[in-house]
């Protein structure tokens, strides 16, 4: 049987995120591709559908792309610096159900890839025993 590609797609114009996501999704067994916004997954459906995005997008800009967001809110992960009680309400208002705060924490990325993969989908390799460091977490606990 052949096994189905997965895809995530990233959308963040920081280029050392961008190589660090690449990594650890990599890791995770997914292809990755960069991409500018969210309409260039039109074009991509079928791989959305069953992968992820992943992106630092501006609250203004994911109101004034609300259709295209909302085809994808149960595979996308909103990272940002910024998160105060206030964003996070807003977000949640026009459906985004997952925040991860910027620098991103690796367990936190894996946590929220473990929640939108079904469990036959993607293996994401085990965090460790207690009190070791993931080889994703090789800095200390510096995240992306």
């Amino acid at each position: 049987m052949k096994e189905r590609m997965k895809w995530a797609f990233i959308i963040d114009k920081d280029e050392f995120v961008r190589l660090s996501l690449n990594k650890i999704l990599k890791k995770y067994g997914f292809q990755v591709e960069e991409i500018e916004d969210f309409s260039q997954l039109e074009k991509r459906k079928k791989d959305a559908k069953r992968g992820m995005i992943l992106g630092d997008i501006e609250i203004e800009v994911l109101e004034g792309q609300l259709p295209l967001l909302r085809k994808w809110d149960d595979r996308f992960i909103l990272m940002s610096p910024s998160i105060t009680d206030e964003l996070t309400l807003r977000l949640k208002k026009i459906g985004i159900q997952r925040i991860i705060k910027k620098p991103v924490d690796p367990r936190m990325l894996r946590r929220h890839v473990r929640e939108i993969s079904s469990p036959d989908e993607v293996k994401i390799p085990p965090s460790g025993k207690k009190g070791e460091r993931s080889h994703f977490d090789q800095k200390g606990g510096e995240g992306i």
